[in-house]
Order: structure tokens, then C-alpha cells, then sequence
């Protein structure tokens, strides 16, 4: 036994040795298959059965369905560049778990097909792979990674479609579902076929011994994968059912699902939490969805208001709906808003070769085409709309008077209509005989009821019984401007509330004195510290002791000061002095004028006592006999 034992050993490390010469092998090769048919042709070695044999049968199983198990971990990758190589492949899918081969599929020129196989050690770790990297770029073009069939199975799904559609002509129907799946897997089945057909060549005998336990382990996987499908697509059919879907709106577009899913973690655990990103661009939308374990974490999510906050934005949670309902909702005509009902400029319109347009005369068609030119310039500026209730007439006569205009829009729009105002626009500068304005050819009336409004210009525009023929009313709807509106009822409302004689008067209310920006309401600060106290001491404040920089910078500025000061008393001693010794040269001068007023006074009186005594003098020698 022992040296059967030997010689098994020495058989099956040759076996593999060729297994594995071939699978480094490049697909251009032609593979050995006459080579191992006659190794395996002098390995065999005909027994009686053993116990020892039983064992290595069984231990040939087992290593069989871990050659299977490997099998699927296999993916096959469409759509690659030319420029890909082997290293490059392997780099890109490295992340996601152990890789044990790749391989890429060559013509017998040695050129690239643009197809590849990656073998992983895992299954779960070909799972994440497809989800990460397929549909996604590599060397600048999107790739296709989806799992590498044998040709067994791609045959049996081939004939499942046969069948499908043998019984879509007795009456059955197919899911459209179905056949994408193999339209999508036809391609990547054909060429991974290549390489299984030269697989099976070179293996032929083993795999005549191993199919039965392939097929049954194959039968096993594609129920368990069925089996995962059917409960995937139950739970996504309850998930808004159960109440424990959540869509987060006002994301930050910053948030990754790691960040959202530790905010979500605060009202439970998360089955998962996801940001919707979009297809093209993979940036976020800004919104996501969150599965709680529990009805109430859900609600506890739904009802926190504002205080659910994730990098400083507010969240808004919404309990998550079905596609159905968004579609139905998606589906509802939106009302377009006209806030500037633009829609009436083309109420009262005159167009040419219409029964309206006939007796019109050339000059009011003129005028009417002007008008409408005119109103798509103005409309322009945003602030411009259409008023509802106030409309405006042209082709006014000369004569025509406020009352006249009050008196024709009440006849048409019916006694029922309140009309707030009625008037003609005149030119101030120009007077006539009678010493009025004279009249611009237009006016302006104003309904409390847009209906009134409506029907005082279908009966009133381009009426010819109403002027003349010639010159026909033209009355459209007014363009206001809103900030102007808006600043006159702001001024009305305003002499309203200053007119004691309105209802809406507001009698002046005393308003209390601005309090300065040292002011303070604190009973620390009304108490009149002295200037020597330093700082007081605020109860609330934030208390932070003083770092040593901002001490030598305290000294500094300190020392600064006091040169400062020292430099302003020299200052102030300086001018003292200046003023002292021009106060004394003030008064000098003053005694100076003092005392030559003085000698001027004295010398004055004695001229004048001079005169006095001389004309005395004098009328004492002329005197008469009788005067004595």
C-alpha cells in the first residue's frame, strides 16, 4: 500500500504540474491534450479496490468541489481597452480581495480582443468587485464585469430561451427581464466558452469522471442564488410597506454613506444608508435613503425636526414612497405661475386678414402695431406686469372729459361695476383757450373686479359706433411697474397712520433713547467706579488668561503711552509760555495807547479852554452901553 500510496502522490503532483502549466499558458497555444490523454494513459493503475482506494476518491471529491467553488469567484471582463495589460488589470481589482490569476484573452496574431478573466480567491469578494467596478472607467472606458460562465451552463440557458419562446407561441409570455439577462451574458459566454472549450481538451478524462458532482454542485448554487433573488425582491417590496424607509432631503453634496449612516445611528440600528448619487456624473443629489431595524427609529428619525443636523445643514426626513406613487405624483400637470399676467397682452389684439381687422383704418393699425412694440420693450424689465384691473385707452378725442370716460367704461362693463378711477392724461405745459391742459389722446380706468375690467374692453376696443370709424378705441390692459406700486402704497399707508382722522391712525408712541455702544444694563457698570479701579469683572463672561506675548506687547504699549504723555506736557507747557508772553505784550501795548489817549485829552481841553477864553474875551469888548 505504501508504495501504491507513493505512487499516487508522484501521479497527482504531475497531474498538477500540468494543470498549472497550462493555465499560465497564453490562450494562442495549442493545448497538450495528447500529452496528458497518454501520462494519464500510463498513470492508471488497475486494483482491486481498496480501503485505501475509497479514501482517495473521496479526497479527490473534495478537491473537486473546491476547484468548483474557486470556479465561481471567476469574472469575466468585456469592453476592456488595448492598452490594457495583466499588471494593469490586477492593480485595478486588487481592493476589492485576493486575486490568484488574470488572464487576458489574445488573437493568434498576439493582439488584444478587448476581454479578460480575473480570478478571485472569494466569491464575496467577486460580488464587490461587480458592484464597484462594473459600468465604471478603466484606462478611460467604461467596463463590463460580470461573472464567467462554463459552457454547460451557457447551453442549458440557451435552451431555456429555446423553450421560453417555443411556449410564447403556445399562448405564455415571456418577462422582458429574462431575455435582457441573456442578450447581457451571450457575449461574455461566448468568449469565456473559448477558454473553457480549451480547458475541457486538455482535461478531457477528468472532467468525463467530475461532471455529475459539477452539475450538482452548479444545480446547488443556481438555487441558492434564486432563492437570494426572491427574498431581495420580497424585502424591497416591503421596505415602504413596514414603515422603516426613510428619504433624507437637503444633504450636504459633501456627505459620503459612512458619515450618513453614523448620523442615522443616533435613532437606531441602520440596515443601510445610502446618498442618491447621479448616473453620469456620480456626484450626490443631495438626498438619500435610510432602512431602520425598527419601526420606531424610523419615527423617532421622522419626528426630529431640526435637530437632526449632519455637517452643520438641517436635514429634512420624508417617510419613503413607491415608485408608483412618485410616478403619480411625477405625472400630475404642474401649474405654470404667470405672476406678471403676461397672458393679457394679447387680450383685445388686432390682427391683419381677421374679421376684426376690416374697416380699420391704416392709421389706428399704425398705432396699434406701435403700442405692441412698445409692450414687449417694456415687459422686458422684470419689474413690469400686466395689471388686472386697470385698463388703458387710446384715440381719445380733444374734448373729451373725466366724466365722459367714467360715464362710457360704467355704460359697457354694467351697473353691477365699481370703477375706482377714471382719468384722461393731460399735458401741463400746454393750455387752451378756456386755460385747461390740453388732453394727450389717453386715459386710464381702474376696476375693483378683473371681470368687470374684462368685459368693459371686449365691448369698448375697437368698437366703431363709439368715436368715428377712423379712429376706433384701442383699449388693452395697463403695464404697471411694481416697485413703484409698491412705494405709493407704502406712502398711503403711511398718512394713513399719521391722519388722526383714519381708522388706521397710529398715535406717536414715545421711543426710548438708542443706548450707546458702552452702555450696558449690567448693576456691576451703574456704579461709578473710579478711573484707577481697572477692569470690572463681568458675572457670564469667557475668562481667558492672557498668553505671554500679549504681556510684552501690554508693556510695550504701555511704555509708548507714557512718552506719549510725557511728550504731550511738554506740549502743553510750551504753549502756556507762548500764551503767557503774548498776554504781556498785549498789555504793554494797551498802556502805551492808554497814555498817549490820555495826553491827547489833556492837550484837547486845553485848546478848547484856549477858545473859550479868547471868544469870552472878545464878547466882552463889543458890548453896548445899555447891555452893561
Amino acid at each position: 500500500q505504501n508504495s501504491q500510496d507513493s505512487c499516487y502522490r508522484e501521479d497527482s503532483e504531475k497531474e498538477d504540474d500540468v494543470k498549472d502549466d497550462f493555465d499560465n499558458s497564453e490562450i494562442k497555444q495549442e493545448p497538450a491534450s495528447d500529452q496528458v490523454e497518454d501520462y494519464l494513459g500510463t498513470s492508471e493503475i488497475k486494483q482491486e479496490p481498496n480501503d485505501s482506494d475509497e479514501e482517495i476518491e473521496t479526497n479527490k471529491s473534495q478537491d473537486e468541489r473546491k476547484n468548483v467553488n474557486v470556479k465561481q469567484a471567476r469574472l469575466i471582463i468585456r469592453n476592456l481597452s488595448f492598452k490594457a495589460t495583466e499588471a494593469k488589470l490586477k492593480a485595478h481589482f486588487t481592493p476589492y480581495g485576493e486575486i490568484t490569476e488574470v488572464k487576458l484573452l489574445r488573437r493568434p496574431n498576439g493582439t488584444l480582443v478587448g476581454c479578460g478573466f480575473v480570478q478571485f480567491a472569494k466569491k464575496q469578494a467577486a460580488a464587490k468587485a461587480i458592484y464597484h467596478t462594473s459600468g465604471k472607467h478603466f484606462l478611460e472606458r467604461p467596463v463590463i464585469v460580470d461573472w464567467a460562465l462554463p459552457k454547460d451552463k451557457f447551453t442549458k440557458m440557451q435552451q431555456d430561451v429555446l423553450n421560453k419562446k417555443i411556449k410564447k407561441e403556445d399562448g405564455e409570455e415571456i418577462s422582458p427581464s429574462d431575455i435582457s439577462i441573456v442578450k447581457e451574458e451571450d457575449e461574455s459566454d461566448e468568449e469565456s466558452s473559448e477558454e473553457e472549450d480549451e480547458s475541457d481538451e486538455g482535461s478531457s478524462e477528468e472532467k468525463s469522471e467530475n461532471s455529475d458532482s459539477e452539475e450538482e454542485e452548479e444545480e446547488e448554487v443556481t438555487k441558492n442564488i434564486k432563492q437570494e433573488l426572491d427574498v431581495e425582491k420580497r424585502e424591497r417590496k416591503q421596505d415602504v410597506e413596514e414603515g422603516k424607509t426613510v428619504f433624507v432631503k437637503n444633504l450636504p453634496f459633501s456627505a459620503t454613506d459612512e458619515e450618513f449612516r453614523e448620523c442615522m445611528e443616533q435613532f437606531g440600528p441602520v440596515f443601510y444608508a445610502l446618498v442618491c448619487k447621479d448616473k453620469f456624473t456620480e456626484h450626490s443629489k443631495g438626498s438619500g435613503f435610510v432602512k431602520f431595524k425598527k419601526k420606531d427609529d424610523a419615527e423617532k428619525c421622522l419626528s426630529s425636526g431640526t435637530e437632526l443636523t449632519l455637517k452643520g445643514t438641517i436635514l429634512d426626513p420624508h417617510p419613503a414612497l413607491k415608485r408608483s406613487e412618485v410616478q403619480k405624483l411625477n405625472d400630475k400637470p404642474k401649474e405654470k405661475k404667470d405672476n406678471r399676467n403676461l397672458y393679457l397682452t394679447k387680450e383685445g389684439m388686432i390682427i391683419a386678414g381677421t374679421p376684426a381687422a376690416r374697416g380699420v383704418s391704416v392709421s389706428d393699425m399704425e398705432r396699434r402695431l406701435q403700442l405692441e412694440q412698445w409692450k414687449t420693450t417694456k415687459l422686458r424689465n422684470l419689474n413690469m406686469f400686466v395689471s388686472r384691473n386697470r385698463l388703458v385707452i387710446h384715440n381719445l378725442p380733444a374734448t373729451f372729459t373725466d366724466k365722459q370716460l367714467h360715464k362710457l367704461f360704467q355704460s359697457h362693463a354694467g351697473s353691477s361695476a365699481i370703477i375706482k378711477e377714471a382719468r384722461i392724461m393731460r399735458d401741463l405745459k400746454h393750455l387752451d383757450s378756456k386755460g385747461q391742459s390740453v388732453s394727450k389722446g389717453f386715459g386710464f380706468v381702474s376696476f375693483e373686479k378683473h371681470e368687470d375690467a374684462l368685459k368693459a374692453l371686449r365691448s369698448i376696443n375697437n368698437n366703431p359706433s363709439i368715436f368715428t370709424p377712423n379712429t376706433r378705441p384701442i383699449v388693452a390692459f395697463s403695464i404697471e411697474n411694481r416697485s413703484v406700486l409698491n412705494s405709493k402704497t407704502n406712502r398711503m399707508i403711511k398718512s394713513r397712520q399719521k391722519n388722526p382722522l383714519c381708522k388706521d391712525y397710529k398715535a406717536k408712541e414715545e421711543v426710548p433713547a438708542k443706548k450707546s455702544k458702552y452702555e450696558s444694563n449690567s448693576k456691576h457698570e451703574e456704579q461709578n467706579e473710579p478711573e484707577f479701579a481697572g477692569v470690572t469683572a463681568k458675572p457670564g463672561s469667557t475668562v481667558k488668561m492672557r498668553q505671554k506675548y500679549k504681556l510684552t506687547n501690554q508693556a510695550q504699549q504701555h511704555l509708548q503711552d507714557v512718552k506719549k504723555q510725557k511728550k504731550e506736557m511738554k506740549m502743553n507747557r510750551k504753549l502756556r509760555r507762548v500764551e503767557h508772553i503774548k498776554k504781556k505784550q498785549v498789555e504793554k501795548k494797551m498802556t502805551k495807547k492808554n497814555k498817549k489817549a490820555v495826553d491827547n485829552d489833556s492837550a484837547f481841553t486845553k485848546l478848547v479852554d484856549k477858545y473859550k477864553s479868547k471868544l469870552l474875551s472878545q464878547t466882552n469888548e463889543k458890548k453896548k452901553w445899555y447891555d452893561s
